[in-house]
């Protein structure tokens, strides 16, 4: 008679190296995101900081925040045009105040930045940009569920 205890294990099925590496990786981009403000590095100046400080002051909406992820993945995708189309068109309901467009325009910096970062740390996995936009949708959906 087979032990049946650990089936489950040859249930598992193995996942490619590049979705474990974007899966972690979208969970602690989340992480950050959720604890206000989320730590800047080195590519953040004195100078952007200071430029950036209305932004940094108090968590943003939930409004600008889905705003600045999508338009960090049409950044990471190089659909500029879009991206443009997409600030002039819900940027005006989404941005009211100066410290909403600070908050904005740093995290689509932070979420671009973080993401360019892994495909090069993570160069042997050969991760393309559509990977990282997958990643950063992981991260959109990790921060609002449902």
């Amino acid at each position: 008679m087979r032990d049946r205890r650990f089936d489950w294990i040859y249930d598992l099925q193995k996942e490619p190296v590049r979705d474990v590496i974007c899966r972690r990786f979208a969970e602690e981009l989340a992480r950050e995101l959720g604890a206000w403000p989320p730590p800047l590095v080195e590519w953040v100046s004195e100078e952007l900081r200071q430029r950036w400080a209305a932004g940094l002051a108090e968590r943003p909406r939930p409004e600008v925040l889905r705003l600045a992820l999508r338009l960090a993945r049409l950044d990471l995708e190089r659909r500029f045009e879009a991206e443009e189309r997409l600030l002039g068109h819900e940027g005006p309901a989404a941005l009211r105040s100066p410290a909403d467009e600070a908050a904005c325009h740093l995290l689509v910096r932070f979420v671009t930045e973080k993401c360019l970062g892994l495909k090069e740390w993570a160069e042997g996995a050969r991760l393309t940009r559509a990977d990282l936009v997958g990643a950063v949708e992981r991260v959109e959906r990790a921060l609002f569920p449902g």
